[in-house]
């Protein structure tokens, strides 16, 4: 199993933290707004953010050994 090096655990630690932020942005903008076409824009992005995230977090799983 390759091990990640510091830098790269932090750089994939920093875009998890991103991902995580636009994935609780964009949710709450869903939930928040009136229209209908911009609140279906807003959940298309909480799960292209979640999709985002889910990905990084197996990612540092299989690469680095741990659990998240």
């Amino acid at each position: 199993m390759e091990q990640l090096t510091q830098m790269e655990l932090l750089q994939l630690e920093e875009l998890l933290g991103v991902e995580e932020l636009a994935v609780k942005k964009s949710m709450f903008y869903a939930e928040n707004c009136q229209d209908a076409e911009l609140k279906k824009i807003f959940q298309e992005s909480t799960r292209a953010h979640q999709g985002h995230l889910d990905g990084l977090i197996e990612q540092m799983r299989s690469l680095s050994g741990k659990t998240y």
